[in-house]
């Protein structure tokens, strides 16, 4: 059985810049949500579709837990609600872990202005103010177990600072 790596994190926080390198490097399967935008779409940027591209996304995720593979799922999973999901939905996975790219605002405005997939500063500044940074305690109110293990990823000028477990296991998050 494999573990899923939920990343979290403000836009533009380094997330799937990490994530893509962390799967590589371990060799464990990628998913994000904009390459199902991009599928079901024809355009990541594009953000139409929501229901279908997320029973898509799904999809893809629970495949890859029937089949065993460690996976990191690369999304914002803004809001405590939003990760709870996760775990319950996914129960198939032998292990839950939960990493947090954590950066500055400035730093990660300074990166969002530098993509192609800029997002306007009111956008920006509303999704900054949505999220809920993870606590040791998280998860504990869904149906299944925890999160076997949260790591604190601290994103310093885009390198990537030895984590911090604010809860369970250490596992080797360096690039």
């Amino acid at each position: 059985m494999g573990t899923m790596y939920l990343m979290c994190g403000n836009i533009a926080s380094g997330k799937s810049f990490f994530a893509r390198r962390f799967a590589e490097k371990n060799g464990f399967r990628y998913l994000d949500i904009d390459a199902c935008y991009q599928i079901y779409n024809g355009d990541e940027k594009l953000h139409e579709n929501k229901f279908e591209v997320w029973i898509l996304f799904y999809q893809l995720i629970h495949q890859a837990a029937l089949l065993g593979q460690s996976t990191v799922v690369d999304t914002n999973a803004p809001l405590t609600s939003y990760r709870d999901e996760f775990l319950n939905w996914f129960p198939e996975f032998e292990r839950h872990c939960l990493v947090w790219i954590d950066a500055d605002p400035a730093l990660a405005w300074a990166n969002n202005c530098s993509r192609e997939r800029a997002v306007p500063r009111e956008t920006f500044d509303r999704l900054t103010a949505l999220f809920q940074a993870p606590t040791p305690e998280e998860g504990t109110s869904v149906s299944r177990s925890a999160w076997d293990s949260i790591c604190r990823i601290k994103n310093d000028q885009n390198r990537f600072c030895a984590p911090e477990f604010l809860k369970g296991e250490a596992f080797d998050c360096s690039l």
